[in-house]
Order: C-alpha cells, then structure tokens, then sequence
C-alpha cells in the first residue's frame, strides 16, 4: 500500500490530527505571549523587583523545580530566553516550591521521584537575579544569587 492510498483512506484522521497540532501550538504561543505581558506590567509597576530563575533540565533525565505560591499568590511567572522564573519584591517571602526528578526505569518506563509542596523563607534585595535550585545530595532547596542583574 503507498503513502498516497494511506492518505486517501484515511485523510480525516490527518485533517484532525493537523487541526489539534495547529490548536495546540497557537494556544502555547498565547500563553507565552501572556505571561511575558503579565511580566512586564509587573516590572512596569515594580521596578526594583528580583528576578528567581528555577532550575530545569531535560535529557535522559528531568528535573524541575516548580513554585506554586509567593506569599500564598499566585507568582508572577516569566520566560527568558528559554528560562522559566518568577518575578518577586525585595524583601523576605515564604514561597511554596516542589522539585520532581524523572529518570528512565528498568521494569517501568520512567520513574519518578518528587518532594511534594514545600514552603521555602527567601530574601531577596532590589533588582538582583536568583537562581532557586535543587540539590539531590543534600535532599535540599538552593538559593544563589546569579551574576545577572534586571536592567
């Protein structure tokens, strides 16, 4: 059977499945769209406030850090550059993060470990960047100041 009898036969499944994949992304871009004008409406009324990137990578395995509240709120996401963070006032915050690692597994297809909600104390000062890590070691949240600054 060829490509072109295949596509006869069965052209409503690839008219939908083109349909759903155009949808899909044209949704992706105007939530990316929103929360990078959210962002901005944000330093446009803060100025001075901190930028916290959070830690994500993704291969073989994955890990993520998440945030879930600033100050029991919903945060003021951002993306940059291909970095995902949360825009937070200078100051001392209680934050609700949680950190998942995904590996593949040998009798299942992944495994997944993850520390649940968490509620984590950070300072953060003006105009500073922070990067809010996990580490697997220490079974312990990081917080380090990053050498960029919001300009």
């Amino acid at each position: 059977m060829s490509f072109t009898e295949i596509l006869q036969q069965n052209w409503p499944i690839f008219v939908i499945f083109a349909i759903v994949s155009v949808g899909a992304m044209g949704y992706g871009f105007m939530r990316l769209n929103k929360i990078r004008a959210s962002g901005q409406e944000f330093l446009a009324k803060h100025p001075d406030a901190a930028k916290i990137y959070l830690t994500q990578r993704a291969l073989i395995t994955s890990e993520a850090v998440e945030v879930h509240a600033v100050g029991g709120e919903a945060p003021m996401l951002f993306v940059e550059k291909g970095k995902r963070g949360f825009y937070i006032l200078p100051g001392k915050h209680m934050v609700e993060v949680s950190y998942s690692y995904t590996r593949p597994g040998v009798l299942y297809k992944n495994v997944t470990q993850s520390t649940g909600a968490v509620q984590k104390e950070l300072v953060t000062e003006p105009r500073k960047s922070y990067l809010l890590g996990f580490d697997r070691n220490a079974e312990a949240f990081t917080f380090t100041e990053t050498t960029k600054t919001n300009d």
